[in-house]
């Protein structure tokens, strides 16, 4: 690909001006986020990232009217790149340009600005030597399960303020409730990496159980067996064949409008990757870390509802925003009543989620930072 037809595509996919010439540093892990009206989140998401050592934020700002371009336009670390183009046919080609462009075979981190990433060591090792211990043992990118947080009581009493600790205001996760295996259909073809994803949790527990058929007590049996968050996946193409194979035994007993509940956001981007719509998955065989880290999801802050209705109204999302007409099914309840139940967990730091099976440390790391 030439430098000149990059540069065609840049402008085709952005309209821009922006994205022409960006000043980035060197070296040190690069966030490229999308936006639109995130203006309550990013105070807090910026402190966080910078915490972790990110060297600069690429912001892709989808037309904001919320005040979210002002508070980034002070920001020396921050370079924002605005478009009016649709979100749903280029949220893709946004990250994959960006990087090709300005990032390549450098260490990426893609997070939406409702996820805070953590890892094995956090929050005392940065992210730095996180890549740096990626690197050495020649893996591409982090597997990490997207962990829905929420609030003790209802959603209307929540009364969280730009700045204020994600974790403070929603501490709580689902510890219970997850299996990890393959995607259902064509995706698992086109997009081999992972080679399995996360499913479950609090988005299933209220919004995704209707399958094909009852699960019966074979089912239950390979579930518990080869598809539990716990279980490790196949590394070779026969162990893929065979998972999948397993998996066809099980899958009508399972919910057939499952949401992906992981993503791998940090990569070390190649020119030749595609995404799979978003960060849940690329179109090469790449080596994925044994370790996971974790994004933990604030979607349910005190702008819930505002942006259910508002993603609803724009159909940017994929399905029409499928998922957040899911989420308008429960508001009522969701607002009265809360997520939180007799199994919710606190967040008490990485040591929390190991616990649960939604992180995974082998002390590698350690021995190697």
């Amino acid at each position: 690909m030439t430098q000149v037809s990059i540069e065609s595509r840049l402008d085709e996919a952005f309209a821009s001006p922006d994205v022409r010439d960006l000043t980035i540093p060197g070296d040190g892990v690069v966030a490229v986020i999308l936006a639109y009206n995130e203006a309550l989140r990013f105070p807090y998401f910026l402190e966080h990232y910078r915490a972790l050592g990110i060297s600069h934020f690429i912001v892709i700002d989808n037309n904001s009217a919320d005040g979210t371009r002002a508070i980034l336009s002070g920001c020396a670390d921050v370079s924002v790149v605005g478009t009016e183009k649709a979100y749903r046919d280029y949220k893709s080609d946004w990250r994959q340009l960006i990087c090709e462009r300005y990032l390549e075979d450098r260490w990426v981190i893609f997070p939406d600005v409702d996820e805070l990433f953590v890892y094995p060591g956090w929050p005392d090792r940065p992210i730095d030597e996180l890549v740096r211990a990626l690197d050495a043992s020649d893996h591409r990118a982090l597997f990490c399960p997207m962990v829905d947080m929420y609030p003790k009581g209802p959603l209307k009493d929540l009364k969280y303020r730009a700045g204020d600790s994600f974790l403070e205001a929603s501490p709580y996760f689902d510890g219970t409730g997850y299996r990890y295996c393959p995607l259902k259909g064509s995706h698992r073809k086109r997009y081999k990496s992972p080679s399995r994803h996360l499913f479950g949790g609090t988005r299933e527990r209220l919004f995704h159980q209707d399958a094909k058929r009852s699960a019966t007590f074979l089912d239950r049996a390979l579930l518990r067996r080869f598809f539990s968050i716990t279980a490790r996946a196949p590394e070779t193409t026969a162990g893929r064949f065979v998972d999948h194979l397993l998996f066809k035994l099980v899958k009508d007993a399972l919910p057939d409008t499952a949401a992906v509940q992981s993503k791998i956001p940090l990569i070390k981007w190649r020119s030749d990757f595609k995404f799979s719509g978003g960060v849940h998955g690329i179109d090469k065989q790449i080596r994925v870390a044994p370790e996971w880290g974790a994004l933990l999801h604030f979607k349910y802050l005190d702008d819930f509802q505002s942006k259910v209705t508002e993603a609803i109204a724009r159909k940017q999302h994929t399905d029409d925003a499928g998922h957040y007409r899911d989420y308008n099914t429960q508001m009522t309840r969701l607002m009265d009543e809360g997520l939180y139940t007799s199994q919710s967990v606190l967040f008490s730091g990485v040591r929390s989620l190991i616990d649960h099976g939604l992180l995974r440390d082998f002390g590698r790391f350690d021995r190697q930072g």
